[in-house]
């Protein structure tokens, strides 16, 4: 069985945890990016990034709001003044992370992350209400130009503070057409192919279609998330299942459920259904 991710690989991961979890049940896994990222502001991140007394925490919706905070550094300053009197201070403090890979990112740059099971930005408001309270200094809040609201409306409707930082905007990555090919020549059609947000659904969708990766009995489509379900439905896609949490496992546990496997293993049963 053959799995394509439409998802970034995140730069500093050494091991894949999808390819990981996914060869222990000898299912092949690939990843091909529908999009790119551009990073701005970066100064005024840094400047802030500099006074982690003056923030009782920090918010990492997605491994890039993390990637930006290792970028200012870099750029403004180096990652040994970060180490040496920076790091400490931040690690003192809550860094609330919606999901396992934005954890894993956040953990290499030194913070303690809370919420990492979250799955969603729904979820991880709960995990910040619990942890915070009105009057606190606010959260630094990286993020960039598409963010949804959910965090924002849900902090301010507790008068929780926070300082938001726009420092990454969304596009379409520019070689997805010659990578999906060339995945395509490699390993042929995937079974099932998995979105990872409402960007990867818009930018892919018409380079999917162009090349018929498309559902069928042969191949099918699935959502990390709700908000990324809903986007699929909005742009008339099937989907087969969705992934509670933006983990390899959940994903695994979706796909197995789906009975997708089972039919991989026991081609009659496609074919009952072809007739």
């Amino acid at each position: 069985m053959k799995v394509l991710l439409l998802r970034s690989i995140p730069e500093n991961s050494k091991v894949d945890k999808y390819q990981e979890v996914f060869s222990a049940d000898d299912i092949g896994c690939e990843s091909v990016s529908p999009i790119g990222f551009e990073f701005f502001n970066l100064r005024e991140l840094y400047q802030c990034i500099q006074k982690p007394n003056d923030f009782s925490g920090i918010i990492f919706s997605s491994p890039r709001t993390v990637l930006s905070v290792k970028l200012c550094i870099e750029e403004h300053s180096s990652l040994n003044e970060w180490q040496t009197s920076l790091q400490d201070t931040w690690a003192s403090l809550p860094a609330f992370s919606v999901g396992t890979s934005t954890a894993s990112e956040a953990h290499s740059l030194g913070f303690k992350t809370v919420g990492d099971d979250s799955g969603n930005a729904e979820n991880l408001v709960q995990v910040i209400l619990e942890k915070v309270q009105p009057k606190q200094a606010p959260l630094l809040f990286p993020c960039g130009t598409m963010r949804r609201d959910v965090i924002p409306y849900a902090l301010k409707d507790k008068n929780i503070s926070f300082t938001p930082c726009t420092v990454y905007k969304t596009c379409p990555e520019p070689h997805l057409k010659e990578n999906l090919q060339k995945y395509l020549q490699e390993n042929g059609l995937p079974h099932a192919v998995v979105f990872f947000s409402p960007s990867g659904v818009k930018f892919a969708e018409a380079v999917l279609k162009e090349l018929k990766i498309i559902p069928s009995e042969q191949c099918q489509y699935f959502a990390i998330g709700s908000t990324t379900e809903k986007a699929m439905l909005d742009h008339g896609m099937d989907i087969s299942g969705i992934a509670e949490k933006p983990s390899p496992e959940s994903l695994l546990k979706c796909i197995t459920e789906s009975g997708m496997m089972e039919s991989r293993k026991h081609p009659d049963v496609v074919q009952e259904k072809l007739c």
